[in-house]
């Protein structure tokens, strides 16, 4: 590490050792589980459960025909009981996407890489250099981060299941402000799922942060039938 760059340094491994402290209380069957955090060799490190199964990027891509419509609920179902109990903690994840959840190999899913996470926890974390994946992260991961909250996480949460369905990322958000490229999944995917599905798709991936769910909650009654108080723009 240089000398130009040991501050930096120190600020990511000081917000690393919030994060791993933060997830550390966490205990979710899907949630990551921490088993240890610790300093050494002037560094930190982080001990996780070893899980047995394979990512839901490797699923899509191996699986090479559109997921059913009851896999995705349910999948979804469960990895929202995780991220509520991650919100509930005051914690934001800020880097869902179909890389970062894995399948057991029972099938069922754990939300992994809390990297993103360690920007909110402290004042040098918000200095350190954002880091995000184009595709999933919400429009104020790009700009005004001070917009951050559930929602965001939200987004995200739609961009995947929209990406289960697609087997491709959607269009950035950066590039839909510039210029709206994003066919809305109730378009993009008429006929092959219910609509009220497409619907609650297209609610996650506003644009506008609150015309999103404001919280998992909220996203979760929607999947369980109730139909979200939600016109598309």
């Amino acid at each position: 590490i240089t000398e130009e760059n040991a501050p930096r340094f120190r600020a990511g491994m000081k917000c690393f050792f919030e994060e791993a402290g933060a997830i550390a209380h966490l205990e979710h069957p899907n949630v990551v589980r921490v088993l240890d955090f610790f300093r050494a060799n002037d560094t930190v490190y982080l001990v996780m459960r070893y899980e047995d199964g394979r990512s839901l990027a490797e699923h899509i891509k191996r699986r090479g025909r559109p997921v059913e419509e009851l896999w995705v609920r349910n999948t979804f179902l469960q990895l929202l009981d995780g991220l509520r109990e991650v919100h509930a903690r005051k914690l934001l994840h800020l880097d869902i996407k179909p890389a970062n959840i894995y399948l057991r190999s029972d099938g069922t899913p754990v939300l992994i890489d809390f990297g993103a996470a360690r920007q909110v926890l402290s004042a040098e974390g918000m200095k350190l250099a954002p880091t995000f994946t184009p595709g999933f992260a919400p429009p104020e991961m790009h700009a005004q981060r001070e917009l951050l909250g559930p929602w965001s996480d939200i987004y995200s949460v739609g961009a995947t299941i929209y990406a289960c369905l697609a087997a491709a990322a959607p269009p950035s958000a950066q590039a839909r402000l510039e210029n709206e490229v994003l066919v809305p999944a109730r378009r993009a995917f008429a006929g092959k799922y219910a609509p009220d599905l497409l619907q609650i798709v297209d609610w996650c991936l506003e644009l506008d942060h609150l015309r999103r769910p404001q919280s998992v909650r909220d996203l979760q009654k929607a999947l369980f039938g109730s139909i979200p108080d939600y016109r598309p723009g």
